[in-house]
């Protein structure tokens, strides 16, 4: 099918997907939220952000074109901070950790869930091993096109039951918005190198084993956070 046709099928059926609205989220968002139960929450999710830009650096040299390539960086230099490093993804997420009352030790020093673990290991997987559309679909749509509506609920929680300022809060508030950007530009990279019918199916393959782990890492959280 023509690559916008697929692009928007994909997007629809991310946006729609379980990990997109899990139960988790929908009850973040209405609370109530104890401080330990946000930090439980913030403690875990900051494995994933640290470890983020890892999938990219695998990815980035596989990438078949220098034209693509060009596109990738400006996702990835987003990710380091173009202003500083002080500005990164994992430092901006840092200051919310900070918000909450959590030192530098309390972070380092996190004992991950097995589903969080599997996540990570899962993105490595999918980044490095497989099929470049696979890793593709894996850190474009299933993370561009699901983010801005995942932290649209953190935030409606945060919001509710903390006293959080909107510069703690940067982290989630600028990926609802830089999201939708690289939404943008993952959808140039997949029709440029996704134009046939078997690339299109790799790419919805690695986006689906994404919200596959992004899923289990919901439920791993429902049951962490709220001891169900």
């Amino acid at each position: 099918m023509e690559a916008d046709v697929f692009l928007e099928q994909l997007r629809e059926e991310i946006q729609s997907h379980p990990a997109t609205h899990h139960p988790f989220l929908q009850r973040f968002a209405r609370g109530p939220l104890r401080l330990g139960q946000i930090r439980a929450f913030g403690l875990q999710h900051y494995q994933l952000v640290k470890v983020f830009v890892n999938y990219m650096t695998n990815l980035l040299p596989r990438i078949p074109d220098a034209e693509a390539q060009r596109f990738f960086r400006v996702i990835f230099d987003d990710e380091f901070g173009r202003e500083s490093i002080f500005h990164s993804h994992p430092a901006l997420y840092r200051r919310f950790l900070s918000g909450l009352g959590l030192l530098e030790e309390d972070w380092g020093k996190v004992r991950l869930l097995p589903e969080v673990a599997a996540f990570i290991e899962g993105h490595l997987l999918l980044t490095r091993e497989m099929d470049f559309l696979v890793g593709l679909g894996a850190i474009g749509p299933a993370h561009e096109f699901s983010i801005p509506l995942m932290f649209n609920y953190l935030l409606a929680g945060l919001r509710a039951h903390t006293s959080l300022s909107e510069p703690q809060l940067e982290y989630f508030t600028l990926h609802v918005a830089q999201d939708v950007q690289h939404a943008r530009i993952f959808e140039t990279l997949i029709a440029r190198q996704a134009g046939e019918a078997e690339g299109q199916q790799r790419t919805r393959e690695g986006a689906l084993l994404s919200l596959r782990l992004r899923r289990r890492f919901w439920d791993a959280l429902e049951h962490s956070v709220f001891g169900e």
